[in-house]
């Protein structure tokens, strides 16, 4: 099978962009003809004239039917296109090019964007699906501009989500029940070698440094217990991590190598978010590599966690109940040994390379399949 996959990068490597490459690499060990066809927030967003030309062509942009028809030329057609990401440089252009060509689209919904402009502006819970540049209004006026051509999504043939808690807001969204696929994500291989459980002793955050992932409650409790904790990651609030505390250890923004590194050697992860996520790829990660997991209850992280039998939850946004599952975890090394045992089990059923696979082409064949059956 020839694939497109068709991914627009922000500028920090994150979960979206593991995902792209993961998947390339488990399609190419397939021996599938995969190619990558990636744009660069960083190579193309310079300047403030390029972020005007970006605005300006935010509803639809030739310059992406173009990159896309001199693809197909180089390349020849391919037998379905995976897109990932077309925020803000691809647009909803290459919709409508891949209609006109009469190929398969599949579309990986990495996040929210296609339906943010359908939410209730007034919502009181609207900061949990994720702001743009942090703005209620700005998430809006550009969410408007984006989805100019929402009506371009119906030419794609199969969407994919991770969770049937995403997959419950995209339906009451206006996403079709029969184009909609849950596929989790994945891990492609052990990339560091997992560390016993019972040598660990420190704990780590490995995220955006933000307030919607949660880093506001965590420091709260880090100061009113003894936690010696790893934070890595960057964003708007590194200068609220206390580089002079003891205990806290700020490592920046590193590789994902070096983050997996971290992840196997470390007692437990804690992942604080405070927005519907949808889907933590460092859970999983720590799940493959006997790392426990302490988690935020909230969203999508419900259905990955069931707590206390594959990892442990805790109240989203509050640093007491945080406290005391810290606590809980000190205390009880046995149980969170048999926590470390299921996680690993729950790895290998749902998150391994293999199932992913499985699925993944089984959403190929039904997007070629109802595209033939559509022409």
């Amino acid at each position: 099978m020839k694939i497109f996959q068709i991914h627009n990068r922000y500028k920090f490597y994150g979960g979206e962009d593991a995902v792209v490459d993961e998947e390339y690499k488990l399609l190419k060990k397939n021996n599938h003809k995969v190619y990558k066809i990636v744009r660069n927030n960083s190579e193309e967003i310079k300047s403030l004239t390029d972020m005007f030309l970006t605005l300006k062509n935010l509803s639809f942009s030739n310059k992406s039917i173009n990159i896309l028809k001199n693809c197909l030329k180089k390349y020849g057609k391919p037998d379905v296109v995976h897109i990932h990401n077309i925020f803000p440089l691809w647009t909803y252009s290459i919709f409508d090019l891949l209609e006109k060509e009469d190929i398969p689209i599949v579309l990986t919904l990495h996040n929210y964007r296609m339906i943010f402009h359908k939410l209730n502006f007034f919502n009181l819970d609207l900061i949990k699906y994720n702001y743009f540049k942090n703005s209620r209004v700005i998430s809006f006026i550009i969410s408007k501009l984006f989805n100019r051509n929402f009506k371009l999504l119906s030419n794609v043939d199969m969407f994919i989500t991770h969770t049937k808690f995403t997959k419950k807001i995209f339906l009451n969204n206006g996403l079709s029940n029969e184009k909609l696929m849950i596929k989790p994500n994945f891990i492609n291989e052990y990339l560091s070698k997992p560390v016993n459980h019972k040598k660990k002793n420190r704990a780590l955050y490995a995220a955006r440094l933000s307030k919607e992932k949660g880093l506001i409650t965590l420091l709260k409790a880090a100061k009113k217990i003894d936690l010696k904790i790893d934070i890595l990651g960057d964003g708007p609030l590194k200068g609220l991590v206390n580089k002079n505390d003891k205990d806290i250890k700020y490592h920046g923004n590193l590789s994902r190598k070096k983050v997996i590194q971290f992840i196997s050697k470390s007692k437990f992860l804690i992942y604080p978010s405070e927005w519907f996520e949808i889907f933590g790829m460092t859970i999983i990660e720590a799940f493959s590599l006997n790392t426990l997991v302490l988690a935020s209850d909230i969203g999508s992280i419900k259905h990955i966690i069931r707590d206390k039998e594959n990892g442990l939850l805790f109240k989203h946004g509050d640093e007491h109940d945080l406290i005391k599952k810290i606590k809980w975890i000190n205390s009880h090394p046995k149980e969170c040994e048999q926590i470390v045992i299921n996680a690993k089990k729950d790895f290998l059923k749902k998150y391994s390379p293999k199932k992913n696979y499985q699925k993944l082409i089984k959403i190929y064949e039904q997007a070629i399949f109802k595209k033939s059956k559509n022409h």
